[in-house]
């Protein structure tokens, strides 16, 4: 796991963190949200504004592992689905004739590589493009099956 200095930034959060996580009933949870608002309501306008500084900086640590986290499980579930597709089909042709690109990106695509420092993902266009080269491609395999089906 991740270093938790960035989600819970001072001492004092990260030992409130580790007394909320041994509460069990409603009414200690009730109790330790009441505690935390005193001792919030009792700083001064600098500490609690450092407090609140400290406690955004944390959520922001947070909200962006979670997103990370959930591009990760995108592409691994992406790569499931795909399944064999990848050796069946040419990706290099996917590449070239609906996006003009290179194999190699469409692959950092697919599989989240690591590209100018941030994980390669396709927008919602490229998606879409990609889904439509699928449907595509299977539209054009269905009809020559069924053309030499006839001959």
């Amino acid at each position: 796991m991740d270093n938790m200095d960035k989600y819970l930034p001072n001492a004092d959060m990260q030992a409130a963190f580790e007394k909320f996580k041994g509460l069990k009933t409603v009414e200690e949870k009730l109790a330790f949200q009441k505690e935390m608002q005193e001792k919030l309501s009792s700083m001064s306008e600098e500490d609690r504004n450092k407090y609140i500084a400290d406690s955004k900086a944390g959520l922001q640590a947070t909200v962006e592992a979670c997103e990370d986290f959930i591009t990760r499980a995108e592409e691994t579930i992406l790569k499931e689905k795909l399944g064999d597709l990848p050796d069946i089909i040419s990706f290099s042709y996917i590449a070239k004739k609906y996006f003009g690109k290179s194999r190699n990106w469409l692959y950092q695509r697919i599989n989240g590589y690591t590209v100018n420092g941030k994980p390669a993902k396709f927008t919602q266009n490229e998606f879409q493009t990609f889904l439509n080269a699928l449907e595509d491609i299977s539209n054009t395999i269905k009809n020559t099956s069924a053309s030499l089906k006839f001959n």
